[in-house]
C-alpha cells in the first residue's frame, strides 16, 4: 500500500480536537462466527506487505481505522501526555529518553546515591522466604525528602524500564508490564503516585516474568516461564500465592502467555514448549488442556502457541509464530481459525503481542518485525503502524498488546524501553 492512500495530518487544531474526545462508549457485543470457520487472507495472488506509518500525531487508513498519539510511559515510568508543541516539532515529551540499562542511559547513577534516588515507583522485593530484603535505609525527614525533589529536578528520575514485554490494562487504568530483562514487573498508574514494581531474580519469588493478566478484583496474575508456575498478587503487589505446583513441583514447562477470560472466571494459558493451552480456575485447579497431550489424545494441535488474551466472550491464541490466530468460546469450542501470512516467517521470534479491538480487528506485533499489524476478522491487512524509530508513533522491537475498554491501544516498545498509548477509532 502506497502512503498516499494514508492520510496523516499535522494539523494542531485536529490533533486538539481528537485529543479531547477520546472514546468512553461502551464495547458492542462481538458478533460471533460460525462454529469451526477457517479463514485466510491468502488469495491468488498474495499482496506485498504494507509498509509501516509513523502513528503521529493522528492517522488514518483508508479502512477506517484512525490512530491518535496520547502519550507514553517512559523508561523512567513517567507518563507523559502529548502536546500541542510536540505537534508542531514532531518529537512527543520523553521520546529522546533511552531505555535504562543502555550506555549513558542514566548519568545519576554514578552521582546520586542509591538512597537519595527519586523513584516514581514503589519497589517490591517479594524475597522468597526465608530470605529478605536488606534494602539500603531510606530517610522519610522532610529534608531528604525535599533533596530527594531536588535531585529529581536535576538529574530525572532513575530509569526502570529496560524491555517491557507482555502488558495489560486493570480496572484502575495502571497498566501492568512486565520486564524481564529489567528484572521486574511495574504496576504503573498517569499521576505515578500508585505505581510500583515486583523484582524478580534470584532468591526472588518471581525468577523470569512473562505474561500478565488482571481479574475483576485487580489481582495480578504473572507467569513465570523459569519456574514453570504462575504467581499471584493483590493489587497492591503484595504476593498472594503459586498456581501450578502439585506437591513443590511445576505442572507447567515454560509458561508464556496468561488470560483472564471474565465471563466464565477462567484462566488461560500458553504452555508453548509443550503446544499446550491450559484452562484453569483462580485456585489453579486445571479444568481444561487444548492440544496434543503426550499420550496423542486431544482434537487440536498447537504450534508454538504465545499470546493468547480474551475479548468480548472469545478467547484469541496466537501460534504458528504470529502467522494464525485460533478463536474459542467460554466453552473451549473452537469458533474460527484465520490465517496472517503476510504477518511473520518461521522463524520469527515468539515475543509477539495480540489484541482485539471492539470490531473484532486483530492486532499483533513482533519483536522482529517493524511496525504493529491490524487485521480484519477474515485476516485481511488493514493497517500497518510504527515504522522502526525512536520518536513517538516509531517502534523498536514492539511486544506485547493490550487495547482497554475505551478503545485505547497499549504498545510494549520493546526496544525503546516505554509503552505508548493510542486512541483507536473506527468510522466504518
Amino acid at each position: 500500500m502506497k502512503l498516499s492512500y494514508v492520510v496523516q495530518s499535522s494539523s494542531l487544531l485536529l490533533f486538539c480536537a481528537i485529543v479531547a474526545v477520546e472514546s468512553t462508549q461502551g464495547q458492542p457485543a462481538f458478533e460471533p462466527l460460525a462454529p469451526s470457520t477457517s479463514v485466510s487472507a491468502a488469495g491468488s495472488k498474495p499482496a506485498a506487505p504494507m509498509p509501516p506509518v509513523r502513528a503521529f500525531p493522528y492517522l488514518r487508513f483508508p479502512s477506517g481505522l484512525e490512530f491518535t498519539y496520547i502519550g507514553m510511559y517512559c523508561p523512567d515510568a513517567v507518563y507523559r501526555s502529548a502536546s500541542k508543541s510536540s505537534v508542531l516539532s514532531g518529537h512527543a515529551p520523553g521520546d529522546d529518553i533511552r531505555p535504562a540499562g543502555t550506555t549513558s542511559s542514566d548519568d545519576a547513577s554514578e552521582v546520586v546515591p542509591e538512597s537519595m534516588r527519586a523513584y516514581v515507583e514503589r519497589i517490591v522485593e517479594d524475597y522468597e522466604p526465608p530470605a529478605h530484603a536488606q534494602a539500603a535505609a531510606k530517610s522519610s525527614s522532610r529534608p531528604a525528602s525535599m533533596s530527594r525533589d531536588f535531585l529529581a529536578l536535576a538529574y530525572g528520575h532513575p530509569l526502570v524500564l529496560h524491555a517491557p514485554g507482555h502488558l495489560i490494562t486493570d480496572s484502575r487504568g495502571r497498566v501492568i508490564v512486565s520486564d524481564p530483562a529489567g528484572g521486574a514487573v511495574h504496576s504503573m498508574d498517569r499521576q505515578g503516585k500508585a505505581s510500583f514494581r515486583i523484582l524478580s531474580g534470584p532468591a526472588r519469588r518471581l525468577h523470569k516474568p512473562m505474561g500478565v493478566a488482571v481479574d475483576a478484583e485487580d489481582n495480578i496474575y504473572v507467569a513465570d516461564s523459569d519456574r514453570g508456575i504462575v504467581a499471584v498478587f493483590d493489587r497492591f503487589g503484595s504476593f498472594t500465592r503459586f498456581l501450578g505446583q502439585h506437591h513443590g513441583e511445576p505442572e507447567f514447562a515454560a509458561p508464556h502467555g496468561i488470560a483472564f477470560e471474565a465471563s466464565n472466571q477462567r484462566l488461560y494459558l500458553t504452555d508453548t514448549p509443550r503446544n499446550l493451552v491450559i484452562v484453569m480456575d483462580l485456585e489453579g485447579r486445571i479444568l481444561a488442556q487444548l492440544g496434543k497431550l503426550r499420550n496423542g489424545t486431544g482434537d487440536l494441535e498447537f504450534d508454538h502457541p504465545t499470546e493468547i488474551c480474551a475479548s468480548h466472550g472469545r478467547v484469541f491464541v496466537l501460534d504458528r509464530r504470529g502467522s494464525r490466530v485460533r478463536i474459542f468460546d467460554p466453552s473451549n469450542r473452537l469458533l474460527a481459525v484465520v490465517e496472517v501470512k503476510e504477518n511473520l516467517s518461521a522463524g520469527a521470534s515468539p515475543e509477539n503481542g495480540l489484541a482485539i479491538d471492539r470490531d473484532g480487528n486483530l492486532f499483533i506485533s513482533s519483536s522482529t518485525r517493524p511496525g504493529v499489524v491490524v487485521y480484519s476478522r477474515d485476516g485481511l491487512p488493514l493497517a500497518r503502524v510504527g515504522p522502526w524509530g525512536t520518536r513517538a508513533g516509531e517502534f523498536v522491537g514492539p511486544s506485547g498488546l493490550s487495547i482497554d475498554s475505551a478503545g485505547r491501544l497499549y504498545v510494549a516498545d520493546s526496544g525503546n524501553g516505554r509503552v505508548q498509548l493510542f486512541q483507536l477509532k473506527s468510522t466504518r
